[in-house]
């Protein structure tokens, strides 16, 4: 079954190329001479994505703490091109693969974009690599996007496995079970998926690879992939999951925090910060 899967990641023409709209911002931000300007022109031209910024721009995952934006044009200006550009991820990636019948996608994004924001938020405070930060965001939406393209491809099969075994009583983890049914697991389809079809950073696939990986440890230098995982620790652990789960607990490493060098004050900050933006999020989602 392995093999069979690999083949439809790689070929399957049912899989969703990355949206129109995200493709002419990739080009943009690759541009030298791009300004914000060239930024806000294009997202002018989509209004309902236009609205949705906006909304999502003055949510508290975007920074609504500061003076509450009307205009796409201010949002844009405020919140920067590459902020922008996650965004237009946050609000595309949900509308972009088929609905699925197995599960509830929309708190299947809520768990990602919880750990989106977790993940830039730790990763603003521990890491000193500015490409790692900037690609943070994304690399935490995108963690699990190896369901919905296991979903996709291999439907039946995927949605028998959810229902027909009782996953919410098992002590494996689902990647665990994904293996021992399918020969491969979620992480390793969801980092095929973007290698293949959407040119995004090698560090976000990386990272959705990853992610189940082992967390921070003393002494040693502080990866991405070691933030990503330790953000989605912290959101199952607040109970922001998604529908797909065990009864495994993973919670993040004793000590996590010391080794992050970040007090329990401050992450009570940034969870509560992201189950109050992600009110305003769900809004969006149910709407697509």
């Amino acid at each position: 079954m392995r093999e069979k899967i690999l083949e439809l990641v790689r070929s399957n023409p049912n899989l969703p190329p990355l949206p129109e709209i995200l493709f002419g911002l990739q080009k943009l931000m690759d541009d030298p001479d791009c300004e914000v300007e060239d930024v806000y022109r294009l997202i002018k031209t989509d209004p309902i994505m236009s609205g949705r910024l906006i909304t999502l721009a003055n949510s508290a995952l975007f920074g609504s703490s500061r003076n509450e934006t009307r205009n796409l044009e201010d949002a844009v200006v405020r919140l920067g091109m590459n902020q922008v550009m996650d965004l237009v991820y946050a609000l595309e990636l949900p509308k972009t693969f088929k609905k699925c019948k197995a599960f509830d996608q929309v708190e299947f994004w809520k768990h990602s974009l919880a750990v989106a924001f977790i993940s830039r938020s730790l990763a603003r405070k521990v890491l000193s690599d500015f490409d790692d930060i900037e690609a943070s965001f994304l690399a935490g939406l995108m963690h699990d996007v190896g369901i919905m393209v296991l979903d996709n491809i291999i439907p039946r099969d995927y949605s028998n496995f959810l229902t027909l075994k009782d996953l919410s009583s098992s002590d494996k983890p689902l990647e665990l079970l994904e293996e021992e049914e399918f020969k491969i697991a979620h992480p390793e389809v969801g980092a095929e998926f973007m290698k293949k079809w959407w040119d995004l950073s090698p560090k976000v696939a990386s990272a959705a690879l990853a992610h189940h990986g082992k967390g921070p440890v003393k002494g040693e230098p502080l990866t991405l992939n070691q933030v990503i995982g330790t953000a989605n620790r912290i959101a199952n652990m607040h109970a922001i999951t998604h529908p797909v789960t065990t009864a495994f607990e993973d919670p993040p490493e004793e000590g996590y925090l010391d080794v992050l060098q970040i007090s329990q004050e401050d992450l009570d900050v940034v969870v509560d910060t992201t189950i109050i933006g992600l009110m305003a999020a769900e809004t969006l989602l149910r709407s697509n």
